[in-house]
């Protein structure tokens, strides 16, 4: 099927990636166009399973047509979709254009031969104005509320450095881990990205040296009702106790506000690449943020093979980045 995905702009790449790499996890996917704000991919991943695994999206559709913007009544006249339905617009970027009117009158096409509904349709066409003008048949909208519900200042234990949780989900997915798949986050911290892995149903691995850590973790998975087996180690030791894993994610410690126990951060992520190459299988992804990239030089039986800049303020951009086991 191809699907329309209409893409969060807060880091457009970081949420094209996502949401190719949820449809390899959920049976294989390609990019058939791009433009912003959207993207057009062919699969065989549930559309619904789809839209349930990502951070970075607002609605996924069914692809009907594409057409010039100047077309779109034309195009609509074309349309074979069963009715009532109910027709919505949205555009991308500072484009004039009346999207009630569009609405109004792609509505008044398609609504002749199938009726209108706008409280209670059997479907609602979705109209995307990009370069081109994209016509879908909303399957899904993400509720993005629920990420901001999860946001680390509203659950038991806080911590300044955590990762929001629509990024948390996302860094997930750049794994391609499907459900069942075991994760590993190894510098766990408050446990965001342990939550949103277990949300997808995987089997959720966390650890830190810190044990504080570990417990409010263990609070906040309890709070948000998911789970997820923990381990006190230092990062050099999760070969011996934490074994194997199908895929990594996570946020390492750097800035003022975390602690390394005293080590160099540039010492600390050199020996934490080479303890996760030890851990992952061949192929196995790790998905890691760090703030330079100057941070991966040193990443022997690993390769990079993607990155994502989301700038934060001034002082800080955020590197979005999987790297592969050779």
């Amino acid at each position: 099927m191809k699907l329309l995905l209409e893409l969060s702009m807060e880091c457009e790449s970081l949420a094209r990636a996502e949401a190719l790499c949820a449809a390899e996890a959920l049976g294989g996917g390609k990019v058939v166009s791009e433009e912003p704000g959207v993207m057009v991919i062919d699969t065989s991943a549930n559309p619904s399973e789809l839209a349930a695994r990502l951070g970075l999206c607002h609605y996924v559709d069914e692809w009907i047509a594409g057409c010039a913007p100047g077309e779109i009544e034309s195009c609509a006249d074309e349309l074979d979709v069963s009715g009532p339905i109910r027709v919505r617009s949205t555009k991308i970027g500072e484009q004039k254009l009346d999207l009630a009117s569009v609405s109004k009158r792609v509505g008044a096409i398609v609504g002749a031969k199938v009726g209108v509904d706008l409280h209670n349709p059997k479907n609602e066409i979705r109209i995307v104005f990009s370069k081109h003008a994209h016509i879908g048949r909303m399957i899904a909208s993400i509720e993005r509320s629920s990420f901001e519900k999860r946001k680390n200042r509203y659950l038991p234990f806080v911590y300044p450095a955590s990762l929001h949780p629509k990024y948390a989900r996302a860094l997930v997915n750049l794994t391609r881990l499907p459900s069942g798949a075991r994760l590993l986050d190894p510098f766990c911290g408050t446990g965001a990205i342990l939550a949103e892995a277990s949300m997808l149903g995987m089997k959720a691995v966390g650890s830190d040296f810190d044990e504080r850590m570990i417990q409010g973790a263990e609070k906040n998975l309890a709070y948000l009702k998911t789970s997820s087996e923990f381990h006190l180690c230092d990062v050099g030791e999760i070969r011996s106790e934490v074994g194997k894993v199908d895929g990594i994610a996570t946020d390492p410690p750097y800035g003022r506000s975390t602690t390394t126990d005293g080590e160099s951060v540039p010492a600390l992520y050199a020996r934490a690449f080479s303890a996760f190459a030890d851990v992952l299988p061949r192929g196995g992804r790790l998905a890691v943020v760090v703030p330079d990239l100057r941070l991966l030089k040193k990443t022997d039986g690993l390769r990079l093979i993607d990155k994502h800049a989301l700038w934060v303020h001034r002082s800080l951009t955020r590197h979005f980045c999987v790297l592969e086991r050779r």
